[in-house]
């Protein structure tokens, strides 16, 4: 399995992109989704899978807080970066989803660590 080197790499990686999404013509952010796939969904999407590798390189319940608060205010920075950038605007929306996508994965995460300490409870001679 990656080390938790390698997903904070990740991490960057996709963070970075993310950052440079605000600075980008509309035409060439949307070439990286099917074109049916609403904004929203792109949003929570992004930050769903940002959370995941944040996650992975820093796992630990005060971690796991800190990944939320930290990049729930990356997602508001990325709209505020948008107020400054012609022919983009920000949403509190954009930023609500991003916030969905963190919230939901830390959500899924909590069950998967749930289901797995009742499997392992139950697989105990």
């Amino acid at each position: 399995m990656f080390n938790t080197l390698v997903y904070k790499i990740m991490f960057f990686i996709v963070a970075t992109a993310a950052m440079l999404y605000p600075v980008m013509p509309n035409d060439f952010v949307s070439s990286f989704f099917p074109e049916n796939l609403n904004d929203k969904v792109q949003h929570a999407t992004v930050f769903f899978i940002l959370a995941w590798l944040l996650n992975r390189s820093s796992d630990t319940k005060k971690h796991r807080i800190r990944n939320i608060i930290v990049l729930s205010i990356f997602g508001i920075i990325i709209e505020l970066i948008q107020y400054y950038v012609p022919n983009r605007t920000p949403s509190v929306y954009d930023a609500l989803a991003d916030i969905v996508g963190i919230l939901l994965f830390q959500f899924l995460y909590t069950v998967y660590l749930q289901l797995s300490k009742e499997k392992s409870y139950y697989s105990k001679p």
